[in-house]
């Protein structure tokens, strides 16, 4: 994963504000990711915002275990020439900086990825018997009681063997087989963007009306749950090269090594292989206001055709290993979602509506991402990368215009 905590002061401090606890706040952010991180390519003396007695893995894309064709040559050196300042997107100082980074990334020196699995299992092994995992277990509900100073929650209901609807191993709605798992001292309610909300909703927190409308007693009238839902924009850049990127060839991103060249070669060669990245070789911060307190337009350049988050798209790169994608991201958007539920069961499919550019500051959020467009668009033709592109994709040489490009975007906007 790309490993960037920069730019997220207007988030934290917005918490530490709204709950009154200093402990939310970025500084105080700065310190946990010092705590948990390992980093493997600065010097402790020269990056007092790091860590390097942590958990987590941090690197660098890992540019000397693969080949270098002339075209990774001519984009890494387009981004360097493009003269932009360097940036630690990983420091305090990084939160209002403009300019551009090799991202860090989280894998370890052997170019496995490093995260909380791999800590998981090191605890686990580490400290046996303290510590339980509920693997292939769907969480249905929370499990409260009034203690008298308001709501409680003293445990979890869950169903061993189910999966939500978007699980890999979801076979259809059934009835569940239901457990009760007890806590002695607390419950932590992590379990996403979506099941969060939709787990205190199943629980009887939330808009008590709407909750009615599923059968669902209220338990605490919350109407704010599953509201306030934000997501990024995001939009790509995509271009045609004359001739493939040789660390794409032969690979089929397939998890079977017999199909896949490139998996087999990453195992068999000490993890020397495409797969030791993680995907984006430079980031670059820019500002669509000089009005916002930070940097809001994040760009990162693909050495791949990714058109963003929609099914299909692992094809669609192993059968285009001759392309070019720059995204540009759009943080803080003024767009807010909901999360709803369609039906009591846990099981029940969601209704997710992240309103895309249906708030009040949507042409502001569009005009940003056009920029961004037009940006990546003159760096690319303005550098060494543009002498290898054949044809640019999408939007494409026709879409000319701000309307051109704004209907592109209303039509291929994404989200993480």
């Amino acid at each position: 994963m790309i490993n960037i905590i920069a730019g997220t002061r207007q988030d934290f401090d917005g918490l530490a504000a709204t709950f009154n606890d200093q402990t939310w706040s970025r500084n105080n952010m700065q310190d946990y990711f010092r705590r948990i991180e390992h980093n493997l390519y600065l010097l402790p003396l020269l990056a007092p915002d790091h860590g390097f007695n942590g958990w987590l893995k941090t690197s660098l894309l890992p540019l000397d275990v693969v080949p270098l064709d002339p075209q990774v040559i001519a984009l890494v050196a387009s981004l360097q020439l493009a003269g932009l300042p360097a940036l630690d997107l990983n420091d305090l100082a990084g939160d209002a900086a403009l300019g551009a980074s090799i991202p860090s990334v989280t894998v370890d020196e052997n170019h496995i990825r490093s995260s909380v699995h791999e800590r998981l299992q090191a605890v686990l092994k580490s400290n046996p018997g303290k510590l339980h995992t509920s693997l292939d277990t769907l969480a249905t509900k929370l499990l409260l009681c009034d203690s008298g100073s308001g709501v409680t929650a003293y445990g979890v209901q869950i169903a061993p063997g189910a999966a939500l609807p978007v699980a890999s191993n979801f076979n259809g709605k059934v009835a569940l087989k239901l457990q009760n798992v007890t806590a002695r001292h607390e419950v932590i309610l992590s379990a996403g963007t979506f099941q969060s909300p939709q787990l205190l909703m199943l629980s009887g927190i939330g808009d008590q009306a709407e909750l009615s409308q599923h059968g669902i007693a209220s338990v605490l009238h919350l109407p704010g749950v599953g509201t306030n839902l934000q997501d990024h924009d995001e939009i790509a850049v995509n271009w045609r090269l004359k001739n493939n990127f040789t660390l794409l060839d032969g690979c089929t991103f397939l998890s079977d090594p017999a199909e896949d060249p490139c998996l087999r070669k990453w195992l068999s060669s000490g993890h020397r292989s495409v797969y030791a990245f993680a995907g984006a070789i430079e980031a670059i911060f820019t500002q669509s206001s000089s009005s916002l307190p930070a940097p809001d337009i994040l760009t990162y350049f693909l050495p791949a055709l990714f058109p963003g988050f929609f099914r299909g798209v692992p094809q669609e790169v192993a059968d285009n290993p001759n392309a070019l994608t720059a995204i540009i991201l759009k943080g803080h958007p003024s767009s807010r979602g909901t999360v709803k539920l369609t039906g009591a069961h846990p099981q029940d499919k969601l209704d997710i509506q992240k309103l895309h550019f249906q708030a009040s500051g949507a042409s502001a959020d569009i005009a940003a991402l056009r920029e961004g467009i037009k940006r990546a668009r003159n760096l690319v033709e303005s550098t060494p990368i543009g002498l290898f592109v054949d044809t640019e994709i999408a939007p494409g040489p026709d879409a000319t215009t701000d309307d051109e490009i704004d209907n592109y975007i209303l039509n291929r906007v994404f989200g993480d």
